[in-house]
C-alpha cells in the first residue's frame, strides 16, 4: 500500500473518525485513479515513441483523416489580426507545413504544444520555420501566459483529453478577448461500425475490463454535448459566436490504406497488447473480410467547431 495512505484516517462531516481505510471500498478509489494517472501516462509515451515513427507517411497525410486535416485547415481564415497561433495536440506539426506555406511572408508567432516527445522532436527536426517554436503541454496544462494568443487551431486532438471540460477552461485561460478558435474533432459515432471489428479483435488478447479502459481514452460527445461544455466557459449569450457542424462521409480503402492510418493514430489503444505484430495481423484477417468492390468501408463523422468574438 502507497506509503500516503498508511495510516490514514478519513472523518465524516459530523467528525467521526473512519478507521481500517486500508479495507475500505474507497481505498479502491484512490487505486484505480492511480492506475488510470500510470496508464495514462502509458499511452502517453506509446503515442510518442510508437506512433511518431508512422504518424507522417503519406497515406496518414492523404487518406481519412489526413485528408479531412487539409480541408479543414483550407477553410480557417487568418486575419490581420492573428499575430500569435497555437496549435494544441500539434502533433509532428503537420498543421503549421500547411500554414506556414499559405502565410510565408507574415510575421507571425506559432506555437505547437503536444504531451509526446516523439512527436516533437519530428517536428523540430523538419520544420525550420524560425516563426515556429514547439513545446512539451497538454490541453490540460499549456505553457502560455493568460490572454496570449490570438487564434487556437486543433486537429484530432480535443477527443484523446482526460476532461474536455479543463482542456475548454484552458483554452478560455489562454485565448485573447478578441481571439478565436478552430478545432477539429471526432464525432460521438466516428468509425462506429469500422471501429466494432477492431474491439472484435481485441477481445483475442485483452480482459474486457482493459478493453473497457480502452474504448474510453477517447471522449466521445455529441454536437449537444459540446456545446453545452463551451456555454460553461465562453458566454455565447452575449460574447461569442459558436458553430458546431457534423460532417459525414463513407470512405473508402484499401486494408493496407486502413491499417497504415489506423497504426498511426490508434496505436495507444493496444498499448496493453504485447504481441502487437500478431494483433496487427489479426486486424487485417478481419477486415479482409468486410472488403468491397470500392474497398473496405469507414464510416467518417467528424465536429469542425468555429469560436469568434461577437
Amino acid at each position: 500500500m502507497p506509503e500516503r495512505l498508511k495510516g490514514l484516517v478519513l472523518k465524516t462531516s459530523k467528525g467521526f473518525a473512519l478507521r481500517g481505510f486500508e479495507s475500505h471500498p474507497i481505498r479502491q478509489i484512490f487505486f484505480n485513479m492511480d492506475k488510470r494517472i500510470i496508464n495514462k501516462q502509458i499511452v502517453i509515451e506509446n503515442y510518442s515513441s510508437k506512433n511518431s515513427v508512422v504518424y507522417d507517411n503519406d497515406t496518414n497525410k492523404n487518406f481519412l483523416y489526413g485528408d479531412a486535416t487539409k480541408k479543414f485547415i483550407k477553410n480557417i481564415k487568418i486575419t490581420n489580426k492573428d499575430n500569435t497561433i497555437a496549435d494544441v495536440g500539434c502533433g509532428t506539426g503537420y498543421v503549421f507545413e500547411l500554414i506556414t506555406k499559405k502565410y510565408k511572408k507574415k510575421n507571425i508567432k506559432f506555437y505547437g504544444i503536444d504531451p509526446a516527445k516523439g512527436m516533437l522532436k519530428i517536428a523540430n527536426n523538419k520544420i525550420k520555420d524560425k516563426r515556429i517554436k514547439f513545446f512539451e503541454g497538454s490541453f490540460e496544462k499549456i505553457h502560455l501566459k493568460n490572454n496570449s494568443v490570438d487564434k487556437v487551431i486543433s486537429t484530432l486532438a480535443l477527443h484523446w483529453v482526460g476532461s474536455i471540460d479543463k482542456a475548454l477552461k484552458e483554452l478560455k485561460r489562454i485565448t485573447k478577448p478578441n481571439g478565436s478558435i478552430d478545432i477539429l474533432m471526432i464525432e460521438k459515432n466516428d468509425g462506429k461500425r469500422f471501429k466494432k471489428l477492431v474491439f472484435k479483435v481485441m477481445k483475442k488478447y485483452l480482459s474486457n475490463k482493459q478493453i473497457f479502459y480502452a474504448a474510453n481514452l477517447i471522449n466521445r460527445i455529441s454536437k449537444n454535448e459540446l456545446k453545452d461544455k463551451f456555454s460553461k466557459y465562453f458566454n455565447l449569450k452575449n460574447d461569442y459566436n459558436l458553430s458546431i457542424n457534423i460532417k459525414k462521409k463513407l470512405i473508402y480503402g484499401s486494408c493496407s490504406q486502413h491499417i497504415k492510418w489506423w497504426k498511426a493514430r490508434s496505436l495507444q489503444v493496444i498499448s496493453e497488447i504485447n504481441n502487437k505484430k500478431l494483433f496487427i495481423k489479426n486486424l487485417k484477417e478481419e477486415l479482409s473480410k468486410y472488403d468491397t468492390k470500392k474497398g473496405i468501408p469507414f464510416d467518417l463523422s467528424l465536429l469542425e467547431i468555429h469560436l469568434i468574438r461577437k
